[in-house]
C-alpha cells in the first residue's frame, strides 16, 4: 500500500509536476414531474439536441439527463460549471425536478420508462436501438440507476518527469497506457473502500423491487432497506447482471482489454439471440444478439478512455490512441449537496486515484477477481457493520483497519497535490474522509438512514423534499451573462449539427451498423503475467 521512499521523495520533489490535472464531471438525474413521478415529457428543445449538444444530454431514458463538464484545470471550476449546468437546465423544466437520489422510485411500468430519443439519424437511431436492447436484455427499470461519473487525467508535465524516474525509453504514450491500467487494476482492488465513503444508496422505494426477490428489510412508509448497507445501487439490485458476472475482461494490459471487449460484442449469446434482432413486426429491437451490442455495455467500477471522433467505437479509439484518462464511476449522487458531489469528495477522489497509479499493481488473476467481487458484495450490503472483514488470497482482514493503513499511506499524494495548487484542500480532504471510518455515523448512507428511519419519512418523501429544495436553490441561483450565452449557443448550434447529420446520410441503419463494427480488432490474446 505504501509508496517506497525513493518513489515518495521523488513525488515531493517533483509535485509541481502534477499541476494541470484535469478533470471532468458526468452527473445523471432523473426529471420527476412535481408529484415525484418519473417524468413523461421530452427532452427540454430549450437544452439543444440531446445527440450533439457536448454538455446537456440524456443517458437510458428520456427523462435521465446527463449534464457534462468540460476537462477543467482545477476543482473549483469543475464545480463551478456544474453549478452553471445545473441553473441553465432549471431555466427550462418548468416545474419538473431533478431527483436527487442515485436510486428512483416513482418508475410507472417497466414498458412506459420512456427511452432516449435521437432523431432520424443513422447515429441517432443506433443510440436508441441500444437502449431498447438493454431493456429487452435486463430490463428498463434497472437502467434508470444514476451516479457521477469523474473523468481524471495527469498532465504531460508528469509523464516526462515519471519517464525520467523510470528511465523509460519508449514511446510515453505506451507508458500512459500501462500506468493508467496499473491505476485501473489498484482502483479496483481498493474500490470497497470508495463503496464506504461515497455510497448515499442504503434504501430504494419498494416500487422499484416489486415483483422481484430480495434481501431487504421494510418500513411501513414503503421503504426497503439494510442496516448497514453503504450503495446498494452497486449491489446486485442495480447495475450487476449475471450475464457480465461471468464475461473476463483482461485489465492486465491495454491489447488484452481491446482484444476481449472486441470479441465480446462479436461473440453470440444464445439467450439474447433467442430474444430476437427484430420483433414481431420485424423491426430492430437490439443490435446483435451478441455478449455485448456495444463496448459501454461492459460495467466496471473505472474505464480506461479515449475521447472518440464521431462514430469511432471507444475499443478503436483506444487500439489507435492509446489511453488518455480514466473515467471513476462508483460515487453515488449525494443527496447534500445540491450539485450532488461537493468538493471535498472531489479531492479525496483525486488523491486515491494518483495513489492507486502511483502503487506497486500486479496483474489480475482469476482468484483474486472473485475476492474482489466479494469484497464489492459484502461493503454494499453491509459495509457500516461493526467489525466487518473482507477477503483476500492470504485469508480474512478488518475492513477499517486496512482502510485507515491505506489513508495514511496516501498522505504524501495529498502533501504533492496540496504542493502542486497551493492548497490544503486533499490533506484536508484526506483527514475529514478518515473520520468517517472512525465514526460511520457521518458517512452519507448513515445520515439518510437517520432521517428515514425509524418511520420518519419514507424513501419518496425524503427525495421529493430534497428534489424540491434544490429547485428553489438553483432557480433564484444567479447565472452570469458568459455562460448564458454560450450555453445558449450550444444549444443552437447543437440543433442545426443534429438537423445537418439527418440531411447529410441515407437512413440505412443495417449498413451503418456494418461499417460501425468494422474492422474487428485483431489484437493479442491477453498473456499471463
Amino acid at each position: 500500500m505504501h509508496l517506497s521512499p525513493a518513489l515518495e521523495s521523488w513525488l515531493l520533489e517533483h509535485a509541481d509536476s502534477l499541476h494541470g490535472m484535469l478533470r471532468g464531471l458526468e452527473k445523471e438525474s432523473l426529471r420527476i414531474d412535481a408529484r415525484g413521478h418519473l417524468a413523461r415529457s421530452a427532452h427540454p428543445q430549450g437544452l439543444g439536441s440531446a445527440l450533439t449538444h457536448p454538455q446537456i444530454t440524456t443517458d437510458y431514458s428520456e427523462a435521465l439527463i446527463e449534464l457534462i463538464t468540460p476537462a477543467l484545470p482545477n476543482i473549483e471550476a469543475a464545480l463551478q460549471h456544474l453549478d452553471d449546468l445545473h441553473t441553465y437546465v432549471y431555466r427550462h423544466l418548468g416545474e419538473e425536478l431533478l431527483w436527487p437520489h442515485s436510486m428512483p422510485c416513482l418508475l410507472g411500468p417497466d414498458d412506459e420508462i420512456p427511452l432516449a430519443q435521437y432523431g432520424s439519424s443513422n447515429s441517432g437511431r443506433m443510440k436508441t436501438l441500444y437502449r431498447q436492447g438493454l431493456g429487452l436484455r435486463y430490463g428498463r427499470r434497472m437502467q434508470t440507476i444514476a451516479g457521477i461519473h469523474y473523468n481524471l487525467s495527469l498532465p504531460e508535465s508528469f509523464w516526462i518527469e515519471r519517464a525520467a524516474y523510470l528511465h523509460w525509453d519508449a514511446p510515453l504514450q505506451d507508458l500512459k497506457s500501462r500506468d493508467y491500467f496499473h491505476l485501473v487494476r489498484n482502483f479496483q482492488r481498493h474500490s470497497w473502500l470508495l463503496l464506504y465513503l461515497y455510497g448515499a444508496s442504503p434504501a430504494v422505494c419498494a416500487s422499484f423491487l416489486e415483483g422481484r426477490p430480495h434481501p431487504l428489510q421494510r418500513t411501513s412508509t414503503h421503504t426497503l432497506y439494510l442496516p448497514h448497507a453503504t450503495s446498494l445501487r452497486m449491489s446486485d439490485i442495480g447495475y450487476q447482471n449475471s450475464v457480465q458476472a461471468n464475461l473476463t475482461v483482461s485489465y492486465n494490459d491495454l491489447k488484452g482489454y481491446i482484444h476481449d471487449l472486441d470479441a465480446a460484442i462479436r461473440t453470440p449469446y444464445p439467450p439474447f439471440e433467442a430474444l430476437g434482432i427484430c420483433d414481431s413486426e420485424g423491426q430492430r429491437q437490439q443490435i446483435s444478439g451478441n455478449i455485448l451490442q456495444i463496448e459501454n455495455e461492459y460495467y466496471s467500477l473505472i474505464r480506461p478512455k479515449r475521447t472518440v471522433h464521431r462514430g469511432e467505437r471507444p475499443s478503436l479509439a483506444l487500439h489507435r490512441r492509446g489511453v488518455e484518462y480514466v473515467e471513476l464511476r462508483c460515487v453515488d449522487l449525494n443527496p447534500f449537496a445540491e450539485r450532488g458531489i461537493d468538493a471535498e469528495a472531489a479531492h479525496f477522489l483525486e488523491v486515491f486515484a494518483v495513489h492507486m497509479l502511483l502503487m506497486d499493481s500486479p496483474c489480475f488473476h482469476t482468484q483474486e477477481r472473485v475476492l474482489l467481487s466479494e469484497n464489492q458484495r459484502r461493503m454494499v450490503q453491509e459495509g457500516r457493520r461493526p467489525g466487518l472483514r473482507l477477503v483476500a488470497e492470504s485469508g480474512e482482514f478488518d475492513a477499517r483497519q486496512q482502510a485507515l493503513t491505506l489513508m495514511e499511506a496516501m498522505r504524501p499524494v495529498a502533501h504533492a497535490l496540496d504542493q502542486a495548487y497551493a492548497e490544503t484542500g486533499y490533506s484536508q480532504a484526506l483527514a475529514a474522509y478518515r473520520l468517517r471510518l472512525i465514526e460511520p455515523e457521518r458517512c452519507w448512507s448513515a445520515r439518510i438512514l437517520d432521517l428515514i428511519l425509524p418511520e420518519q419519512a419514507s424513501f419518496f418523501e425524503f427525495g421529493l423534499e430534497v428534489a424540491e429544495r434544490t429547485a428553489a436553490h438553483y432557480r433564484q441561483a444567479p447565472l452570469d451573462s458568459a455562460p448564458q450565452q454560450a450555453l445558449d449557443a450550444l444549444a443552437a448550434a447543437s440543433l442545426q449539427q443534429q438537423h445537418d447529420l439527418e440531411q447529410a446520410e441515407p437512413s440505412d441503419l443495417d449498413s451503418y451498423l456494418r461499417r460501425y463494427f468494422e474492422p474487428p480488432l485483431n489484437t493479442r490474446a491477453p498473456e499471463p503475467c
